[in-house]
């Protein structure tokens, strides 16, 4: 891993950026955070419901993860073995089996590991790659909306070269900084307004984002670690069933802020298919 002052995507000088907990590459423009990760590793009150967050984000997971899956099948055959990192509660675990791929998954945050074991899916209890064997290889690894919270970038994407077959296929979906609601949080945190900003970087949550990246910056810090890029595909960054719980299971959040984020998704997504998504998903080959 790079020192604090040398960027893990480029080897440019960070700087801090608009806030004590902000900081920004000079030189290819990532955006990173030093937040604390507080990940529970046993069950406890994280300030987070995680019945509500469940509903909230199923049916945009659920709809996300088949067109992540239909990519996969044209690159890597049912039967592949496939591990999903930081599956939470296995939604995709579970799709991907019934799609016919062998499936497990890693997860460090004991909350979710339970929900995860109750759909039947393999799920080891703690981080990547030490819940691994040092041997164990994959053909196909997916980081699905994770690897924003690994403050190692170079040290993760390095474990997945080790960890995949030759020829083994690496996603990585992440959040897109060119995305509509990025653009509109950060703007408003220019003017003062730092609300939505804040809980788009997830900050207080015990896993906030340490990362905001652009398809560009994920492609040059995978080649970094030996893979090539394959293709990407636009995702669907929300869906109005489900909306107010995703707003919502985060205890505290003030219901003004929750009230305008609601308001805002609703009057945009008419539009949201043709402006940029705030997810896209890479995937790339190990050579």
């Amino acid at each position: 891993m790079m020192d604090s002052g040398q960027c893990q995507v480029c080897g440019g000088r960070v700087e801090r950026f608009r806030h004590d907990w902000l900081k920004r590459c000079a030189q290819c423009g990532v955006v990173s955070a030093d937040l604390p990760v507080a990940i529970p590793q046993e069950p406890d009150d994280a300030g987070l419901d995680e019945t509500l967050r469940f509903s909230g984000l199923e049916p945009l997971r659920q709809a996300n993860n088949q067109r992540l899956i239909g990519i996969l099948k044209r690159l890597a055959p049912a039967g592949a073995r496939l591990l999903d990192v930081g599956c939470g509660p296995g939604m995709l675990l579970n799709q991907a089996r019934e799609a016919g791929y062998r499936v497990e998954g890693v997860e460090p945050d004991a909350n979710v590991v339970a929900v995860a074991r109750e759909v039947r899916v393999n799920v080891r209890h703690g981080y990547f790659p030490q819940a691994l064997a040092g041997d164990e290889t994959f053909d196909i690894i997916v980081f699905n909306d994770v690897l924003e919270h690994i403050p190692d970038l170079r040290g993760a994407l390095e474990a997945s070269a080790r960890h995949l077959e030759a020829g083994g296929i690496l996603c990585l979906n992440c959040p897109d900084q060119r995305g509509l609601f990025f653009r509109a949080a950060a703007a408003l945190d220019r003017l003062g307004v730092s609300g939505p900003y804040e809980r788009l970087w997830q900050r207080g949550m015990p896993s906030p984002h340490v990362w905001y990246f652009t398809p560009a910056l994920l492609k040059r810090a995978a080649a970094s670690a030996g893979f090539q890029h394959v293709e990407d595909t636009r995702l669907a960054t929300i869906e109005l069933r489900g909306l107010w719980a995703r707003i919502r299971y985060v205890s505290g959040t003030p219901w003004l802020m929750s009230v305008a984020a609601f308001i805002f998704s609703w009057v945009t997504y008419p539009v949201s298919a043709l402006v940029p998504s705030d997810a896209t998903a890479c995937f790339f080959r190990r050579g």
